[in-house]
């Protein structure tokens, strides 16, 4: 069984979110006070912007700083004969493994922060779930596609 990593890229592009995300908090909590102050709302509402921004901040620091590098050290995905095994996780660290069997459709998706690096995602549906495996280079990517679909075939063969 071959471990396989996701490109080191995705740790810049889970700060970026990150700081998307971040962004769009900071405008919020912005306005908490901007209309207290223009609607005449109760003075509460300053507190809690105050302790919106710090958590803002903390929320930062742990999804810009802390959590991505940790997040890409633990994630790896592997093909073994009859199934796709995914590790991922920040605490709780967690493996999933996907019967090809079960699998019903395999796509690949590129938002604009991938594309701007020349990465894709590859999602792997079942009944149950949809599982993602990131970032992968865009070759890598499409050759697992087809992989995972071609192993998807040969299972269906064989268990008949």
């Amino acid at each position: 069984m071959e471990e396989r990593h996701l490109d080191r890229e995705v740790i810049t592009i889970w700060r970026q979110r990150a700081i998307i995300v971040n962004v769009v908090f900071w405008l919020v909590i912005t306005a908490i006070p901007v209309c207290t102050a223009l609607f005449d709302w109760p003075r509460f509402f300053y507190w809690a912007a105050a302790i919106l921004g710090g958590l803002n901040v903390i929320h930062l620091i742990l999804f810009v700083f802390v959590f991505p590098s940790i997040r890409y050290r633990t994630f790896f995905y592997a093909i073994r004969r009859e199934d796709l095994l995914i590790q991922e996780g920040i605490f709780v660290i967690s493996q999933i493994v996907i019967p090809f069997t079960r699998v019903q459709n395999v796509e690949t998706e590129q938002g604009p922060l991938l594309h701007k690096r020349h990465l894709t995602s590859v999602s792997v549906t079942t009944a149950a779930d949809t599982k993602e495996i990131p970032a992968l280079a865009e070759q890598d990517a499409l050759n697992l596609r087809d992989q995972i679909s071609e192993l998807i075939k040969e299972n269906a063969i064989h268990e008949v």
